[in-house]
């Protein structure tokens, strides 16, 4: 299956899933709220909101609807009501968590705690799937928020949470680019070293169900023509799926330079005992809406 539109989304989840409980740590912005009601609204979620019960019921004020079906929690300190809001998922109370109006290093203090029973053994890490006005199709990528400068061994787990997303979204082989400068292996470059030996890990039948080429450059990744230009062969070439990073600060400019050019994004954190739907606070109400589905499929 293909997906083009972030629009699709709803639609993939209602034919597949049931509703999801998901809880929310700090909802005290208009923003944040306004995209929980509407994810409630279209059936996808009923919220379980842990913060300072009176913020929160000014937020739905300001965003102009009513939280009378939801459950607040009253925390009004935001280290307790982000442990709160994770001890609902840990429990089963929730299938997934939410990040609201407090900073995302807070929340992910609280969730790789070792106490808090989030953690897995696995790498965390950041999936983001974007809907590009020059591109024909969804175009996810990782690692733009957790993983600094990973090395081969955290790619490969980076890789596998990705493919888990891309699977559950309905991608049957989504085709991987393993991005670096150019597609000719370059020794002296390590990103280019890693992507030919991701490469080289999927040929040996490593990672399965997918298609991923390495090093691959980004234009060969997302420009058809430049792939008949070059004569470039492989099949991941101008359709890729799935990009994988050099590092968090190449996946954190690309992402958010793709979101200034006019893209649109959802995004959460894979690696974890349940999804955590995570964008910048500054995130659309729309993109949160996005990724509170794209949790809810995850979950």
């Amino acid at each position: 299956m293909e997906l083009r539109k972030l629009d699709e989304l709803l639609p993939l989840f209602l034919s597949t899933k049931q509703r999801k409980v998901m809880a929310v740590a700090v909802p005290e912005d208009s923003h944040t709220v306004l995209a929980v009601y509407k994810a409630w609204e279209a059936g996808v979620i009923q919220p379980l909101l842990y913060g300072n019960a009176e913020k929160i019921r000014a937020a739905f004020d300001e965003a102009g609807v009513s939280c009378d079906a939801f459950e607040i929690f009253d925390y009004p300190d935001i280290p307790e009501a982000a442990a709160e809001a994770i001890k609902a998922v840990v429990s089963g109370k929730a299938d997934f968590l939410m990040k609201g109006t407090l900073e995302t290093k807070d929340l992910l203090k609280a969730v790789v705690n070792k106490e808090a029973g989030m953690r897995t053994g696995r790498t965390m890490s950041k999936f983001d799937i974007m809907e590009i006005p020059t591109y024909h199709k969804l175009l996810a990528l990782s690692d733009s928020a957790m993983n600094t400068k990973p090395d081969l061994a955290l790619k490969k787990q980076i890789l596998e949470n990705a493919l888990d997303v891309m699977h559950s979204l309905g991608f049957e082989k989504p085709k991987v680019a393993v991005l670096a400068a150019a597609e000719t292996l370059n020794p002296k470059l390590q990103e280019s070293v890693d992507a030919d030996a991701l490469q080289k890990a999927w040929e040996a039948g490593e990672f399965k169900d997918c298609y991923v080429a390495g090093p691959i450059s980004i234009d060969l990744t997302m420009d058809p023509e430049s792939v008949r230009i070059k004569g470039y062969t492989n099949p991941v070439g101008g359709d890729a799926d799935l990009m994988i990073c050099p590092d968090l600060v190449s996946g954190n400019l690309m992402g958010k330079g793709m979101l200034l050019l006019g893209a649109k994004a959802a995004g959460i954190i894979v690696g974890a005992l349940k999804p955590i739907v995570l964008m910048s606070r500054a995130a659309s109400v729309q993109d949160k809406l996005y990724s509170i589905i794209l949790g809810a499929l995850a979950s």
